[in-house]
C-alpha cells in the first residue's frame, strides 16, 4: 500500500514538473499558436490604413483604442503560452515585438492623428511619426521572423 502511494505521488510529481513553462508541448505547435496571435494585429493596421487615407480620424481614433485593446489581450495571451521548455527567445522576440506596436499605437499614432485632423500641415513632424511607426513594423517582423526561423532550428522534431 505505501509503496503504492509513494509512486502515485512520484507521478504526479513528474507530471507537475513536466507541465511547468508552456503547456504546449510540440515546437511547431507552440510556434503556430504564437504567430496566430500576432497575424491578429493585421486587421487593425489594415483598419488603420483604411481610416487614415480616407482621412476618416474618428473611425482611425477607435481602430487605435480597439488596437490598444486587442495588444493587451495579445501580450497577455503570449506572456500565458510560457516558454518552450525553457526556451523564452521566441516568445520574448514576440512580446518585444508586441510591446513596440504598443508603443506607436500609444504614442506615435495619437500624434499623428492629431497632426493630420488640425489640417496644419507640418511635413517634418508628420515624415518622423511615420518613419518611427514603419520602422516599429519592420523592426518587429524582422525580429519575429528571425526568432522563429531560429525556433525551428533549435527544436526540429
Amino acid at each position: 500500500m505505501m509503496k503504492q502511494f509513494i509512486t502515485g505521488v512520484l507521478t504526479v510529481a513528474v507530471l507537475t514538473i513536466s507541465s511547468c513553462g508552456s503547456g504546449v508541448k510540440d515546437p511547431a505547435t507552440y510556434n503556430n499558436s504564437i504567430i496566430t496571435v500576432i497575424n491578429g494585429s493585421e486587421k487593425h493596421i489594415e483598419a488603420m490604413n483604411a481610416a487614415m487615407n480616407a482621412a476618416d480620424y474618428a473611425k482611425a481614433e477607435q481602430v487605435r483604442t480597439d488596437w490598444g485593446k486587442s495588444l493587451d489581450e495579445d501580450i497577455k495571451k503570449v506572456e500565458d503560452l510560457g516558454d518552450f521548455k525553457g526556451d523564452a527567445s521566441f516568445q520574448k522576440a514576440v512580446l518585444d515585438g508586441l510591446n513596440g506596436y504598443k508603443k506607436i499605437v500609444t504614442e506615435d499614432y495619437p500624434k499623428l492623428i492629431e497632426l493630420r485632423k488640425s489640417k496644419t500641415p507640418d511635413a517634418t513632424t508628420e515624415a518622423a511619426l511615420l518613419d518611427n511607426i514603419n520602422k516599429a513594423f519592420e523592426t518587429m517582423s524582422n525580429g519575429v521572423n528571425k526568432a522563429s526561423t531560429e525556433f525551428e532550428g533549435k527544436h526540429k522534431g
